[in-house]
């Protein structure tokens, strides 16, 4: 794959988009499979001598040290956005017919093809639902038609396995279009979280200081209700796949970055089983840091999220890339945070947080590119917000995806 082409495919895409940055999307945090055995998989942009850049999906035993110094025998791959379900990464390419591509670790522990490309429509949102299943749509931003096409894969069987359409006129209910930046499945139901768009070049939304969240039916993914708080800003960001999540009790806890909004960045909560957001609840994440605002955020156990905080002065205009971040660990049901120490302050990478949470719901890996250059794979101990750097990269120019699968 040639730099300068890969470029100028981005660069026509998200113009359409909006937006005026060219990095990669990235996958939802994938669980391990059942199998004996594991490898770390990533998804790294190895960089030639002539300086082209190609996606490859390589592996590693262990990423508690050493060094990635080449693409090795790693596949070369045309997707960028990511996904593990039933312990196999699919790959979707996000333009054309959406094809995804489904990958395994063969009995060798080699990245192998494991089945047929099927085409889909280009997934702009995509999460997972239940253990064998995930859900993609592709979202209009143009106000001309303004419509999500959903679809439903059966990831047991590696096909398709329905679609619906929404409105996304109707699903805003206010003269603009929604736009929905991730999927979450919450009991029986999809919770889609959604900021407002006019659709029309040169316009800016007039709706930023509340909080949107559209509940579909599965597995006919159709619109049943819009849920709306006022006390904080709107959730996620274009392709960032975050900001809401069910912890072990049933409870959701959603959470905004609430920038261009006069409410303080902040965490709120849906109790099990009402679908209304808890007015008794809100915890203010800007009163606590001094006047910080949250970035993006990963849940781990038992009430605790890893997130990234924007340092003062630092705050990102669009959420995909932008801003210098420091990271926390925060405790949504006693409204605490710890900051992470042995991690850096560094850069927000491309759309997403980069990170895979191991079995113990303690250890995560994070990966993060450090501002000498080097991309490195930092494990933190929730328990401790303890840091240690580990695995770093050679001759890479982005990192995708972290994920670890079983053979």
């Amino acid at each position: 794959m040639k730099t300068s082409s890969y470029l100028l495919g981005l660069i026509g895409l998200f113009c359409l988009a909006a937006c005026s940055k060219t990095e990669k999307p990235v996958d939802p945090t994938p669980e391990p499979g059942s199998g004996s055995k594991s490898k770390y998989v990533f998804v790294a942009y190895s960089v030639g001598s002539n300086g082209e850049s190609a996606p490859y999906i390589v592996t590693a035993d262990s990423i508690s040290g050493g060094t990635l110094k080449t693409t090795g025998e790693g596949v070369e791959t045309d997707a960028y956005s990511f996904l593990v379900q039933n312990n196999t990464l699919y790959a979707m390419v996000y333009g054309g017919q959406g094809p995804i591509t489904p990958y395994k670790l063969n009995e060798q522990g080699k990245i192998a093809k494991a089945g047929n490309t099927v085409n889909a429509v280009t997934a702009g949102i995509y999460g997972k639902v239940n253990k064998d299943a995930f859900v993609g749509a592709l979202v209009s931003r143009t106000k001309s038609d303004p419509t999500a096409q959903f679809f439903r894969f059966d990831a047991s069987q590696n096909v398709l396995a329905g679609n619906s359409s929404v409105n996304l006129m109707q699903v805003a209910g206010n003269g603009e279009m929604a736009i929905f930046s991730g999927v979450f499945q919450v009991e029986s139901d999809l919770y889609l979280p959604f900021y407002c768009s006019p659709g029309e070049s040169g316009k800016t939304t007039k709706f930023v200081d509340s909080t949107y969240i559209a509940v579909l039916s599965y597995p006919a993914m159709q619109l049943k209700k819009v849920i709306r708080d006022g006390r904080t800003g709107t959730i996620g960001n274009w392709f960032g796949m975050h900001g809401v999540q069910p912890i072990e009790n049933g409870d959701i806890y959603a959470y905004s970055t609430a920038n261009g909004s006069k409410n303080p960045s902040g965490v709120v909560r849906i109790k099990k089983g009402t679908q209304a957001f808890d007015q008794s609840y809100f915890f203010n994440i800007e009163a606590k840091t001094g006047g910080l605002k949250i970035s993006r955020g990963e849940h781990l156990s038992n009430g605790k999220f890893l997130m990234s905080i924007y340092t003062a002065g630092n705050v990102s205009t669009n959420g995909i890339a932008g801003g210098r971040v420091k990271l926390a660990i925060v405790d949504v049901i006693n409204q605490s945070l710890t900051w992470v120490t042995g991690v850096p302050e560094h850069a927000t990478l491309s759309y997403k947080h980069k990170t895979y949470l191991e079995s113990d719901g303690n250890t995560v890996h994070y990966v993060l590119k450090e501002d000498a250059g080097k991309f490195a794979v930092y494990t933190i101990n929730a328990a401790k917000a303890e840091g240690k750097r580990g695995l770093q990269f050679d001759n890479i120019s982005d990192v995708t995806t972290i994920a670890k699968l079983t053979y």
